[in-house]
């Protein structure tokens, strides 16, 4: 079973010694690499293993600041300014783990392509408000985006579904026992996401939500019901998408 870390067990402090990276590095296993930040997060370096033997052949005590040995300038993905093709690059590169930094240089996010297939440049909105009539009364406590398939909420498969091909920036659009489902995924840190709720106080239609949400972070928009099970390759589809120059999918 593939472990979804946080990707703050990535980040290590430019004040750290290289004894405390050897430690970090020795956790994250497979996943073995270390984005040193500063205080506010900003991406100074990174530091592996190679790094640390390099440094010890090298004679630095093993009790140095981690700055001593670190990688200046690694790739990374900017949040703002990326776009599919840079990250089919990466990864046919064998890039496996990458940081993703905001407009201030500040570690947001990080990109393991052992877990993940592709890291896609879009808003994805879920429609979850709908009262789900027609499984009464299974409905009637229960929203149906969270009604189980399997051992997990058929929401969940389809967020999961989403999160596997990158996708991180969320917005539910949520009314019936909307307040369940809030409580139910958060605001997404446990699985690296950023979820944010639309409430509407009146049923908006099938694309209604969309006119309440201004500040969407990227160019392109995935719109979907929150009670779909797919094996879609959404890269694929993004990537169709992008080629036949289509306004909105759906």
């Amino acid at each position: 079973m593939k472990i979804i870390r946080s990707y703050k067990d990535h980040l290590l402090l430019n004040t750290s010694s290289i004894k405390e990276a050897l430690k970090r590095l020795d956790v994250l296993a497979k996943d073995a690499i270390l984005f040193v930040v500063d205080t506010n997060t900003e991406l100074v370096g990174s530091l592996t293993d190679g790094d640390v033997r390099r440094g010890l052949i090298n004679n630095i005590d093993i009790n140095e600041s981690v700055t001593k040995i670190i990688q200046k300038d690694p790739k990374r993905v900017n949040k703002i300014d990326y776009n599919i093709s840079k990250i089919v690059e990466y990864r046919e590169n064998n890039y496996r783990i990458l940081p993703v930094v905001d407009e201030n240089n500040k570690v947001i996010n990080v990109i393991n392509f052992r877990i993940l297939k592709s890291y896609l440049p879009l808003d994805a909105v879920i429609m979850a408000g709908g009262r789900g009539t027609r499984l009464q009364p299974l409905t009637d406590r229960t929203p149906k985006p969270l009604l189980k398939v399997g051992n997990k909420a058929i929401m969940e498969h389809n967020v999961d579904r989403l999160a596997l091909f990158g996708i991180d920036d969320y917005w539910f659009s949520v009314k019936y026992l909307g307040e369940k489902i809030e409580v139910f995924f958060g605001n997404g840190e446990n699985k690296n996401l950023s979820i944010n709720y639309v409430w509407e106080k009146e049923p908006l239609g099938t694309i209604g939500a969309l006119s309440k949400i201004e500040n969407f972070k990227h160019d392109y928009v995935l719109l979907t019901n929150s009670d779909i099970l797919t094996n879609l390759n959404y890269e694929k589809f993004f990537l169709d998408f992008i080629e036949k120059e289509a306004c909105l999918f759906v």
